[in-house]
């Protein structure tokens, strides 16, 4: 791995000028893979100013002259592929396994992006009005300011990063300051095909860096992916200067099982929805909801599921679950542990791994009343929880029972009950007799408190549009 990260503005690399810089951590380890720096106000100006610089020619070019160039970086991102499984696993944490099919899943989401201007839509042309024509057109809003997470760094980038250049943005995109490097690395390749000034990256935190972007007058729009905290403070700021917001945040996904289900092949699907990203995903399927009649079969498959999981080096082909991503999360998650009610049982796992990095058991509780903290709170590691139910009515009220609207899913043999319950779950995203299957062409956007606007897909790249409406006289 190149041992030199800097901030991208312009088409070059730019030292950031921040008052400091800071450790980028192998979670796996808990060592130091290297410092970047931190960018400081005067940065993120730069950044915004060159990216504004070249919207007029970016937004002029047709979007199959876009659609050229952007497919271009999805042939260099496959030439580049063991370099960035190097990246990521080393940097996140993941499994190189798991992470080779996340890794696909971001060249095939550069190349679904990259056509997302040719594809736009609009109301139909008419004489809406005597003596008039109205057309409408699909705009791009100008300078995006992207903030991404660092559960999934790459993804994340290239999930805002193509459709909005693909429609005619220019970007400035802010990665989270654990896991900065994939993106940046990104953004280098991306500018050995995109004009000067398309696509920039700063580096630095989000009280800092990420204040800085948001609050600049320069930048039309902010996409950001984070915690329900963090997308509070920057939607603040987009609203104080009336900018366009999208938020996707938390999630706290219910799964709900009933007795009719095919019980083995959905403890097995949950326990792999559950675990994927060591639990660190706003999707997971962390709180599952079990008929109180196929309680104890579905709870031993689940364990019988839980002890064939493989906890260990990330660069090791064999390994399914790698660490949290810090010492403080894998901290938030023992927390929750430590605080459980008394009513409440640990079935498997419960304690931290005693090896370096910063890994926690697979854990199982039960045993848990609607109104504990565990239940109505995002855990975000791998941590499942089993409720038991009583017919559709309680299910539905204890699936809904948060503040969280992002994903769920139902699983029945009765495709009636099914449908039901899917039409009633207030969220998102529903599966059916499935859970985290997913991909760049599936549209999803947050209820409640897990968020606002659509991301993904074709409607995910129409958000960095504006809708203009043109009326011509006859006369």
């Amino acid at each position: 791995m190149k041992q030199t990260f800097l901030n991208i503005i312009g088409g070059k690399p730019a030292e950031p000028s921040g008052a400091g810089d800071r450790a980028v951590v192998n979670p796996a380890t808990g060592q130091e893979i290297l410092r970047v720096g931190d960018s400081s106000s005067s940065d993120v100006a730069a950044a915004v100013d060159a990216a504004a610089d070249a919207f007029g020619t970016w937004s002029r070019q047709t979007p199959a002259a876009r659609h050229k160039l952007l497919a271009k970086l999805a042939d260099l991102l496959e030439r580049h592929t063991d370099e960035f499984l190097e990246i990521e696993v080393a940097n996140a944490g993941k499994p190189i396994a798991a992470f080779r099919d996340e890794f696909a899943d971001c060249v095939d989401g550069v190349r679904l992006g990259a056509t997302a201007g040719r594809n736009l839509t609009a109301p139909s042309a008419a004489e809406y009005l005597d003596g008039a024509t109205s057309a409408f057109r699909r705009e791009p809003i100008g300078v995006v300011g992207a903030i991404t997470p660092w559960n999934y760094p790459l993804l994340q980038a290239i999930a805002k990063v193509i459709p909005a250049l693909a429609v005619g943005n220019t970007m400035v995109i802010k990665p989270s300051e654990l896991t900065p490097l994939s993106t940046v690395r990104l953004v280098e390749l991306a500018n050995e095909v995109l004009p000067p000034g398309v696509l920039n990256v700063v580096m630095g935190d989000g009280p800092g860096t990420g204040a800085a972007l948001t609050a600049n007058p320069k930048v039309g729009m902010v996409s950001f992916t984070g915690s329900v905290a963090g997308g509070r403070a920057v939607a603040v700021s987009a609203a104080q200067g009336l900018r366009k917001a999208v938020m996707e945040l938390g999630g706290n996904a219910p799964a709900v099982v009933f007795a009719d289900a095919d019980l083995p092949r959905a403890a097995a699907l949950l326990r792999d929805a559950g675990l994927f990203n060591s639990g660190q995903e706003c999707m997971a399927s962390s709180r599952i909801l079990v008929e109180d009649t196929a309680a104890e079969e579905f709870v031993a498959a689940l364990l019988s599921e839980m002890a064939e999981v493989r906890l260990g080096d990330t660069f090791a082909e064999t390994t399914t679950l790698g660490p949290l991503i810090s010492e403080k999360q894998l901290g938030r998650a023992v927390g929750f542990l430590n605080r459980l009610p008394s009513h409440a049982k640990v079935l498997t796992g419960g304690s931290r791994v005693a090896r370096p990095g910063f890994y926690l058991e697979p854990t199982v509780v039960t045993g848990l009343a609607q109104d504990d903290e565990i239940i109505q709170n995002e855990v975000f590691s791998p941590i499942l929880t089993v409720q038991t139910f009583s017919g559709e009515e309680e299910a539905l009220a204890m699936a809904n029972g948060t503040v969280y609207g992002l994903s769920a899913s139902v699983w029945s043999s009765d495709s009636g009950r099914a449908t039901r319950f899917a039409r009633d779950l207030k969220a998102g995203m529903v599966w059916v007799n499935e859970h985290l299957m997913f991909g760049p062409d599936c549209a999803v956007n947050g209820f409640g408190e897990s968020g606002f606007g659509i991301e993904n897909g074709a409607l995910g790249a129409a958000e960095f549009t504006r809708l203009k409406h043109v009326l011509t006289s006859h006369h």
